[in-house]
């Protein structure tokens, strides 16, 4: 009698992980792009064995306690539309004052995060593995989420062609930066301007931040501001000096006043982003990497490098 498709799929996992898995497999779930191999190993022998043998397969591997999960990627993925994401129960209950939709987990919940707590984020990854399709879903949350009068959107976009369909929207505070250094940096020193005047606000009113300042005097005069970059790199390589002062004073200052910088980039050694700049980004996304050194530079681990080829990323927060 032949096996069924999901009898052949344990088969294949058991040979490619040893067959001494067989007894520590306790579930399988299936996830949008994923099968999840649930094992509860008992004793380190048999988890370093399970480790290195899902490593030598290029498997993605999650640990928790004593319980290993192996992902094994499915033969058609799942393709989870925005629309219904932020449609769903969880984003409109959601107590998150800037929600962002940042996709689902590989057990296909959808995960959403506050941008006010993260509260400046890092998107590394190599060309073409989804880090524009992911900016555009984030200001699509936000726009679904937040009013254009309580949050606006400053975006620089090096390359050009990704943020089109933004130009005429109201949360827009200024037309889209493209390809013009001069012009991106100009962007940069207003908004460094203007969080030396909202600092000059808050000490008026007497307040430490910009939830107090709303609450103390009901003015919408301090919306908050998304600060989008696309592509760092192509950016710093023609204007080095003013847009690393000016992104490192941001890094350090925004939050309190409400500004939040969103910065993405394929490249991220030293000649790209300073320390200083990555240590006051502590929310941090790759997209598949080339190699498990650059993994290492964004998320401080290895794993980037054999996430699926789009839209498949590491959260570090």
């Amino acid at each position: 009698m032949p096996m069924t498709k999901e009898q052949k799929m344990v088969v294949d996992f058991y040979e490619a992980m040893g067959n001494a898995t067989e007894k520590h497999l306790t579930d399988i779930i299936d996830g949008p792009l994923v099968h999840n191999f649930i094992l509860n190993p008992s004793g380190q022998t048999n988890i370093r064995t399970i480790i290195k043998n899902a490593r030598k397969n290029n498997y993605m591997i999650s640990c928790l306690k004593q319980q290993i999960i192996v992902q094994i990627p499915k033969e058609t993925a799942q393709t989870i539309p925005l629309e219904n994401l932020l449609k769903s129960k969880e984003f409109k209950n959601t107590n998150a004052v800037l929600p962002i939709v940042m996709g689902v987990d590989t057990f296909g919940n959808i995960m959403i995060n506050d941008l006010r707590k993260m509260p400046h984020v890092l998107v590394a990854g190599r060309t073409g593995c989804g880090k524009s399709m992911f900016f555009n879903c984030i200001l699509k949350s936000l726009q679904v989420a937040v009013t254009s009068a309580e949050c606006k959107f400053m975006i620089l976009d090096p390359k050009g062609v990704d943020y089109d369909m933004w130009e005429s929207d109201k949360h827009l505070m200024c037309p889209i930066v493209k390809l013009d250094a001069d012009v991106a940096v100009q962007k940069l020193r207003e908004v460094s301007e203007i969080i030396e005047e909202r600092y000059q606000k808050l000490q008026t009113n007497k307040v430490k931040n910009i939830e107090e300042y709303k609450k103390k005097t009901n003015k919408k005069d301090m919306p908050y501001i998304v600060v989008l970059i696309d592509e760092f790199a192509d950016l710093i390589t023609v204007a080095c000096k003013e847009v690393e002062s000016y992104v490192q004073y941001i890094v350090r200052n925004a939050r309190t006043v409400g500004i939040h910088l969103i910065l993405g980039t394929q490249h991220i050694g030293k000649d790209v982003l300073p320390a200083v700049i990555k240590e006051n980004m502590p929310t941090r996304i790759a997209f598949r990497t080339r190699t498990s050194a650059e993994s290492m530079q964004i998320l401080n681990e290895r794993g980037a490098e054999i996430l699926l080829p789009c839209a498949d990323m590491l959260f570090s927060d």
